[in-house]
């Protein structure tokens, strides 16, 4: 560490020790000197915690200062051969996100609400409105998708019986997604009405005449506006296209760890997955309390 910090200027040193005290007290580090730190015991899925603990309290600016301390007391034990180079390689790379607002993150739907959102498809004499808005519901809350994403899906890109589909997605990348389990069924039975209608091919999700028949693709507004009546219907606060996938993130995130969480969401960054996750306070603090017990 301390050869790490010559490199600098008083000033400057100062603002790096600053980093290293705030990301050691975030590991449970308080009473202990920076000396006595296990600096070459920290690996990238601590780091990826300090800064999900940060965020929304500490500024952009202020992370990024952290990381750089942490990750040059790091690098300097690599370069005296404290550490093995590939536990540094997941640490160099990793990059944290801008700051993004919590609108654009979206909120987390409870249990409650969304079996709310599913049932009342069930109970409404609107039969072919409400298998499409639970065929919506479902690929919205059972892969994650983008709402432009969701509109553009077709039918015949689609396989059930392996819970998967591909999508588009940028640089004209063809990207295969899943599908939750309980998505299924609703998807299976809309594909079944919209064939019994001669439609066998072309958009998922489509626009309903008044008179009950399936009409051209539904748009992305046009999502919005759906899935916005459908929770008047139902009677739950309003959910936004991207809160079924900050719901999606926090759930894997909880239940199968970042990476399965990343891969899903289809982040570049492991760091923007961060963003998903729903962690509190005291769940963070038991986290490194016996993180090198």
């Amino acid at each position: 560490m301390n050869v790490f910090l010559s490199r600098f200027a008083k000033n400057s040193r100062s603002t790096v020790l600053h980093g290293l005290r705030k990301a050691a007290d975030g590991m449970g580090y308080q009473n202990i000197p920076l000396e006595g730190v296990p600096w070459d015991r920290i690996g990238a899925s601590e780091i990826v915690q300090l800064v999900q603990q940060w965020r929304g309290t500490v500024s952009g600016a202020s992370i990024r200062i952290y990381i750089f301390a942490v990750r040059g007391v790091i690098e300097s034990c690599v370069k005296h051969h404290l550490v093995d180079p590939s536990q540094f390689e997941p640490i160099r790379v990793i990059r944290v996100p801008k700051p993004i607002g919590r609108d654009g993150l979206g909120r987390y739907i409870d249990e409650k609400d969304r079996r709310q959102i599913l049932r009342s498809c069930d109970t409404d004499e609107r039969q072919l409105l409400a298998k499409r808005d639970k065929a919506m519901l479902s690929i919205l809350f059972g892969s994650g998708l983008h709402r432009a994403e969701a509109t553009q899906l077709e039918i015949q890109d689609i396989d059930l019986t392996e819970a998967t589909f591909t999508i588009i997605a940028r640089g004209h990348r063809s990207v295969e997604k899943y599908l939750a389990a309980w998505s299924i069924a609703p998807l299976r039975e809309w594909i079944r009405e919209l064939a019994g209608q001669g439609i066998t091919s072309g958009p998922l999700l489509r626009r309903i005449s008044k008179g009950g028949r399936p009409l051209s693709k539904l748009s992305p507004n046009g999502l919005w506006r759906a899935l916005g009546q459908r929770c008047i219907y139902a009677g739950v606060r309003t959910i936004k296209p991207h809160d079924a996938r900050q719901t999606l993130g926090a759930d894997l995130i909880s239940q199968h760890g970042l990476m399965t969480a990343k891969l899903a969401l289809g982040h570049s960054d492991v760091m923007t997955t961060t963003t998903y996750a729903v962690t509190s306070r005291e769940e963070m603090k038991s986290t490194f309390r016996h993180k090198f017990i």
